[in-house]
């Protein structure tokens, strides 16, 4: 029986390795995580019932100046997220040094009143972690610091076990075998969308929206899944697509096996390219994509 609950957010600029973490503390992929920045778009929930407690993380896209309108949604769904919350881990790269963007996380959290932790990740990339801490210290009044590894698990025990201590008393808000809120066509778009940013360069990524347009279990127990993928340009079309349609079978064939592994049996994927052009600074197509809502 649940007693305590709480929801928890995780800001921060773009790859500090928020996605990471949270998939490391759920023992579990739930939101796709690359070396690319800005990889997360939209909030995902994950969902840990340990002890009588039930702890609701929220995973938010990273903090970053705004080149388009989908950058400025981004920017207020982590704000929105930030709001009516029972604390905010204000998660930074300790690898490196403050850049103007932890700055502006650490704004965001004072801005949402909530209690803030500093949760320094990648600590097993550096020698002197104090020292390499003490610079983020001084953004914000934080309650409690923690230096982790969301890659090694080093520090998460720790973090974990104080964050469920401090939890409030509540009750079950999810079903306990669930662990997540994303929705099926979600976690499709994502897993396509991860692959395209783990094959591509340059902009080509960050171009990409991805649309499940049918997702339906055939007789032979197979899951048909077809997609449509959105690109600004005539030229990233043709570098998806690749020299006689290598580089959206390689895209298609590792987005298969992350697939199969999701549903525990065999993926047909069907991946179209299209183009959309400048559908980043569409308020139409970004609320048809679910980037934008009403503030």
């Amino acid at each position: 029986m649940i007693t305590h609950s709480g929801f928890i957010a995780l800001i921060g600029r773009p790859n500090v390795g928020k996605s990471t973490l949270l998939n490391a503390i759920l023992g579990r992929k739930i939101a796709i995580a690359t070396p690319k920045p800005q990889t997360t778009r939209i909030s995902i929930r994950g969902i840990l019932h340990s002890g009588g407690a039930e702890l609701i993380l929220i995973d938010t896209p990273g903090v970053h100046r705004a080149k388009h309108s989908l950058d400025r949604h981004l920017v207020r769904g982590a704000r929105r997220a930030a709001q009516a919350v029972d604390g905010l881990w204000h998660v930074v790269d300790v690898s490196r040094p403050p850049r103007e963007e932890d700055g502006w996380g650490a704004d965001l959290c004072r801005a949402a009143g909530a209690p803030i932790w500093l949760v320094a990740n990648k600590s097993d990339l550096v020698a002197a972690r104090n020292e390499r801490i003490e610079p983020y210290r001084m953004l914000a009044e934080y309650e409690r610091v923690y230096a982790v590894s969301a890659l090694t698990g080093t520090g998460i025990d720790s973090l974990l076990a104080d964050a469920l201590a401090g939890l409030p008393e509540g009750v079950a808000y999810f079903p306990e075998e669930m662990v997540t809120d994303q929705t099926e066509d979600t976690y499709v778009a994502e897993t396509v969308r991860e692959q395209i940013l783990l094959a591509t360069e340059d902009e080509v990524p960050h171009s990409v929206a991805i649309v499940v347009e049918e997702r339906a279990l055939r007789p032979n127990h197979t899951m048909y899944i077809r997609a449509t993928v959105y690109v600004e340009r005539e030229s990233q079309k043709a570098i998806l697509i690749g020299a006689g349609g290598r580089m959206l079978r390689r895209i298609g064939e590792a987005s298969r096996r992350g697939l199969e592994e999701y549903y525990q049996g065999r993926v047909y994927l069907d991946l179209w390219v299209k183009v959309r052009r400048h559908w980043r600074d569409q308020e139409e197509w970004l609320r048809r994509l679910g980037f934008a809502q009403t503030e």
